[in-house]
């Protein structure tokens, strides 16, 4: 690594960038300027500092010039004689690693257990269903993922909720109070958290629903790794931590482009590629003998995406995951079979990558869009949301491949604190304790009809893949 010409080269990009008049945004007003790094140099310098091919301090004091550099250009004429200002250097450290213990307690390992049932409420004026899908107990406590559907007479949002009048009693009559955790729109998701915290040995629970009977959830099935003996295949991959980057950024242009046939997400996403692949070539971080530059160049001429400035010529041999997800963009067709709302059953603990372990705890369809419900655990650094549409403390690039043989991309659309608190509708918040429940949305849907997707959770060191069969809930 090369760190006295990653910076020379991202001091020289700065330079250039603000001798172009159009990369450098005009002031608001004479007596307030705007001052905006241009875009190219964010995101040379945030990818620079991923890959640790410079320091974050180093990074904002190049970053700070070029926001004096601007501030000066755009500053009005002085009314009396000018003064001298002293740049102060903003000095940040790096969010603190979180980790997890991998067990609820001492000796007692995490437990995962495919529910599939499904609960009907109602009163006087509302009603709806609640799908149990799956349930864990972590260090965190015991809680079940779940989706949920509600209709009320009186219109779109109820004036209050009728979740408080749920109980649930286990197989020693012990009673507890659910307490639910609403995690976001449109998908409709939430955690239904046991309070008091059960016993690790609990084998059933009886859930009575408003306005209904009791219903048994059986809680025996654990989900100690891999279901139905399969085995997830574990493969060095031998990337550098720039090859894996510009991996990600494939992953997230594949994400988008199916969802904005004019591109022009795919567009802002793909400003500065070049300039980005050529400073991690600078500073030694990337060979220039590397292939991943020319699939990117082979992904954007795919997308009709112009200005990404890659001079790698496009590659013919991408990735089989790439490859599906772009002739399903250039079919430009809608898919023959409607994603479906319903829910489907599947728990699977995954082999620890790059110090995080992942577990699957199930699918739901809902508003045309499929989701993917997991749990991270690790070394979980805080919320680091950067240019290219990353985020840096979810360091993988997630595919489904479905029996049809068709792949999804399944970036990461919400993800939170695995905790008893609540939790607010629609947020990010910061993470802080090595677990984190997290929502994935697949791109394309997933066809109800599938029997089975194969996973692959793709890091910088190795890659996981396994087969996973799904069992999906009837609905009532």
């Amino acid at each position: 690594m090369n760190r006295e010409d990653a910076e020379t080269y991202l001091r020289l990009l700065a330079e250039a960038e603000l001798r172009d008049p159009l990369s450098v945004r005009a002031p608001a007003s004479a007596g307030a300027p705007s001052v905006t790094v241009p875009i190219k140099v964010t995101r040379v310098a945030w990818a620079l500092t991923a890959v640790g091919a410079l320091s974050r301090e180093t990074a904002e004091d190049v970053l700070a010039d070029v926001g004096l550099a601007l501030a000066v250009r755009h500053r009005p004429e002085p009314a009396g004689p000018p003064t001298v200002r002293r740049r102060i250097r903003r000095r940040t450290t790096a969010a603190p690693l979180t980790r997890g213990t991998g067990s609820a307690s001492a000796g007692t390992p995490d437990r995962h257990v495919p529910v599939g049932r499904t609960l009907p409420f109602h009163d006087s004026m509302v009603s709806g269903q609640l799908d149990l899908i799956s349930f864990s107990h972590t260090a965190r406590g015991a809680r079940f993922t779940v989706s949920w559907r509600i209709r009320n007479l009186l219109g779109p949002s109820p004036a209050e909720w009728p979740f408080f009048q749920f109980i649930a009693r286990d197989d020693r009559g012990h009673r507890y109070r659910p307490d639910f955790q609403m995690v976001g729109h449109p998908e409709a998701v939430c955690y239904l958290s046991l309070d008091p915290e059960p016993p690790r040995d609990m084998r059933w629970l009886d859930v009575t629903a408003p306005g209904e009977a009791a219903v048994g959830i059986t809680l025996e099935r654990e989900g100690a790794g891999i279901p139905d003996g399969a085995e997830a295949q574990v493969t060095e991959t031998g990337l550098s931590s720039a090859e894996h980057l510009l991996n990600q950024i494939g992953h997230r242009l594949l994400a988008i482009a199916p969802q904005d046939l004019a591109a022009g997400p795919v567009s802002n996403i793909a400003t500065g590629l070049g300039e980005t692949v050529a400073a991690l070539e600078a500073a030694e971080a990337l060979s220039p003998l590397s292939p991943v530059p020319g699939r990117l160049a082979a992904l954007c001429a795919g997308l009709s995406v112009s200005g990404h400035r890659i001079t790698a010529p496009p590659a013919r041999d991408l990735p089989e995951p790439w490859f599906s997800l772009l002739a399903h963009y250039l079919r430009r067709k809608p898919d023959t079979v409607p994603a479906h709302d319903g829910f489907a059953t599947m728990t699977a603990v995954l082999p620890e990558l790059d110090g995080i372990r992942l577990v699957l705890l199930g699918v739901h369809n809902g508003d045309g869009r499929s989701w993917l419900h997991a749990q991270a655990a690790g070394r979980l650094l805080d919320e680091q949301y950067g240019p290219f549409g990353l985020d840096a403390s979810f360091p993988f690039s997630v595919w489904i491949g479905d029996s049809g043989g068709r792949w999804h991309a399944a970036p990461p659309a919400y993800w939170f604190p695995d905790s008893g608190s609540h939790l607010a509708i629609g947020g990010r918040q910061p993470g802080g304790a090595g677990e984190r429940a997290l929502t994935l949305r697949l791109v394309p849907p997933l066809a109800r009809s599938t029997p089975w997707i194969k996973v692959l959770v793709c890091g910088r060191s190795a890659e996981v893949q396994a087969r996973l069969p799904l069992r999906w809930a009837s609905q009532p």
